[in-house]
């Protein structure tokens, strides 16, 4: 029986990380020299790994902690996968590919769509696992550390909709700021009586956010799916939004996005045909519903920053 099956993966916590740091400080320093790059890093991994579009995983063999490895971020489409170290009473369980793969999986899903790995040839048993897992060698470049003599890189298979999560994480970071910048009174001000205000206009995409997760959820459930629409003009009066705290509202319509950009990758691709109809509409893919999701998401912003004003 492979004990690679009763291995548990981990996501990351602080309390986890003199793991990180004492797994990888073993390895390297029984066969290489410690690089201060290498003390920053497992010193400081919030600082320079997590804060960066980077993840860190762990595997735990019942209560015992027996390996970790993490990906950091090196542009918007490309990962590092970096610091895989199991630890010695746990070698020869498969762990190290567990992990490989599952940190693998955890990039696509995050929209990443290529990972690259340093390593040394010496390391002969990791360099063959990578090649199984499918990278390939490539040009190494100078600069990096300096026990690594082969660079190695794969294609992600990414997740259908993983495109459409990125594309919105980039539109809730590209926006928060410039939306927190309006006044209150900016913020509440109608353009004519018979116009929303901002605040109306953001309560609104909040509404559009809570109605539509769901969505989401439900139409992976059955390949036909009747759901609910909701009328928008009610939703946004009945919640009196022209009352609320501006910052708030920006906070909360930023925290369902992500929540919803999170789940996006998550949909198979076998359910993105599944047929919806909501309220009276016309029937419609569960990929339309995504798709048009973040259009409309766009089509409100620009009523909020017109186009003519640099958004």
């Amino acid at each position: 029986m492979n004990a690679a099956n009763d291995a548990r993966v981990l996501a990351w916590h602080p309390d986890y990380q003199p793991y990180f740091e004492q797994f990888n400080k073993a390895w390297i320093t029984r066969n290489y020299t410690l690089e201060p790059i290498d003390r920053a890093v497992l010193e400081h991994p919030q600082e320079h790994i997590l804060a960066h579009g980077g993840d860190i995983i762990f595997v735990a063999l019942g209560n015992d902690m027996a390996g970790t490895v993490a990906y950091k971020q090196v542009d918007e489409n490309t990962v590092e996968m970096t610091k895989m170290a199991v630890d010695d009473a746990f070698q020869g369980r498969k762990l190290g590919w567990l992990l490989a793969k599952t940190i693998m999986e955890r990039a696509a899903l995050a929209g990443y769509t290529r990972m690259i790995l340093y390593s040394n040839t010496k390391q002969a048993a990791a360099v063959a696992m990578y090649r199984k897992l499918g990278f390939e060698e490539m040009e190494l470049e100078s600069g990096g550390y300096e026990r690594c003599n082969i660079k190695m890189g794969i294609d992600l298979p990414a997740p259908p909709l993983a495109g459409l999560a990125r594309e919105l994480r980039h539109t809730i970071a590209q926006m928060t700021e410039k939306l927190l910048r309006f006044s209150e009174e900016e913020a509440g001000a109608r353009p004519s009586p018979a116009k929303w205000s901002r605040k109306e206009i953001l309560g609104h995409l909040i509404d559009s956010a809570a109605n539509n997760y769901p969505r989401f959820i439900r139409a992976q459930h059955s390949e036909y799916s009747e759901l609910p629409g909701y009328n928008q003009d009610f939703w946004v009066d009945a919640r009196q939004y022209q009352h609320e705290p501006w910052q708030q509202l920006v906070l909360l319509w930023k925290t369902l996005n992500l929540h919803i950009a999170g789940l996006l990758p998550l949909i198979p691709a076998e359910a993105l045909g599944h047929i919806c109809v909501i309220g009276p509409g016309a029937p419609v893919t569960l990929q339309y519903v995504a798709e048009d999701y973040l259009r409309h998401i766009h089509h409100h912003l620009n009523q909020i920053f017109p186009v003519h004003a640099n958004y």
